[in-house]
């Protein structure tokens, strides 16, 4: 019962991650500025989730529990394929960033 249960959340997330992707296509791609704004805000001030209210230590293990080992690049990967083909956003690497910078 609890892997169909995360099946159906995955699969509705997935739902999500779509839209989501689909109006930030549209949105980012209706103006000139939009790219060069949210690629700034991005770089500077974009952190994985709990970074500065958890202590590093924490996020730190989460983010090489879910980004490291053998399995971590590949998934790393797919994300920022999915983030760098958005208007704007070719080459960010957010996430590669995160995971790079979590190691030092």
């Amino acid at each position: 019962m609890l892997a169909e249960l995360t099946g159906r959340i995955a699969k509705q997330e997935g739902r999500h991650i779509d839209f989501y992707v689909a109006e930030a296509r549209c949105r980012l791609g209706a103006s000139r500025a939009a790219p060069r704004i949210v690629r700034s805000a991005l770089r500077h001030l974009w952190r994985p989730v709990g970074t500065g209210v958890m202590p590093t230590e924490e996020t730190d293990f989460v983010i090489h529990h879910l980004f490291g080992g053998p399995d971590g690049g590949p998934f790393t990967s797919r994300i920022d394929r999915r983030i760098d083909g958005l208007p704007g956003l070719e080459g960010l690497g957010l996430i590669r960033g995160a995971v790079t910078a979590r190691a030092a």
